[in-house]
């Protein structure tokens, strides 16, 4: 199952985070959804790949 580690606003953002993702071998894929307002991207991650990346996005500050 896949599950969302990420949202943002902005490609560049997501791009960073997905190329740090997969630079240590995590599995990722950006979903886009729509809303009123425009929307936003979604960074997902095999849930059994969660703890890894939560771990990565906060040892390297990419929130």
């Amino acid at each position: 199952m896949w599950m969302v580690v990420y949202v943002s606003h902005t490609a560049e953002t997501v791009g960073r985070l997905v190329d740090a993702l997969r630079g240590n071998g995590i599995i990722s894929r950006v979903r886009h959804v729509k809303n009123e307002e425009g929307g936003c991207l979604e960074v997902l991650v095999p849930q059994t790949e969660l703890d890894q990346a939560q771990d990565l996005i906060f040892e390297n500050e990419l929130f």
